[in-house]
């Protein structure tokens, strides 16, 4: 059977578990298994890039709700400014006068960037960040993870059922083949030790 859908995994999930009463369970393994593997797998095709654009007068701009790790954050313009981080006190301290200007600098309060100076104009600003695993639904029925590691979805998802169904005995199965396409996923990226090297200043 292949393993390309959401339709399929489904169907995937029940033949391994050999159950057929887990109908209406097996979309909660799989959503279940998206938010473990969000947090194990760091890997390229997690990285994404959008867009956000502030408003005259305002200090906040939203966060992207997939986001999960922040990389970088610039003001786009005919030069590109990278935007320093900040902890929330030291930007509260050294901004305190509340000063308008282009943004030079950043917090992160909640889902939310904090700017200052406040912005004094719209400005775009260009986020690189680490992106959740993209949901599967009827409606978007495969991800880049799906398509090419279907190993992985279906291993988390069997380990995801095994506390529902109490079937401790193949919890340790389960889990071993789940940490070994971890690993694997993992080790094919630049961010788990190949052999690219990050440029000494």
């Amino acid at each position: 059977m292949s393993i390309t859908t959401y339709a399929e995994l489904q169907a995937s999930v029940a033949s391994w578990l050999n159950r057929g009463d887990l109908t209406a369970n097996i979309p909660d393994f799989i959503t279940l298994a998206e938010a473990q593997m969000s947090t194990d797998l760091k890997t390229r095709s997690m990285e994404n890039k959008t867009t956000l654009a502030t408003v005259a007068g305002t200090k906040t701009v939203a966060l992207p709700t997939d986001m999960l790790e922040m990389r970088r954050l610039q003001v786009v313009g005919t030069y590109n400014q990278p935007l320093s981080y900040r902890t929330p006190d030291e930007l509260s301290i050294d901004y305190a006068a509340n000063g308008s200007g282009q943004p030079v600098v950043f917090t992160v309060i909640g889902g939310n960037i904090e700017l200052a100076p406040i912005p004094d104009a719209v400005y775009s600003l260009e986020l690189t960040y680490q992106q959740r695993i993209p949901a599967l639904s009827d409606s978007s029925p495969t991800n880049w993870l799906l398509t090419n590691w279907p190993n992985a979805y279906l291993y988390a998802s069997l380990l995801a059922a095994m506390p529902f169904i109490m079937n401790d005995a193949r919890l340790a199965v389960w889990g071993q083949l789940y940490a070994q396409a971890v690993e694997g996923i993992n080790g094919v990226d630049w961010y788990s030790g190949s052999t690219m090297k990050v440029r000494q200043r």
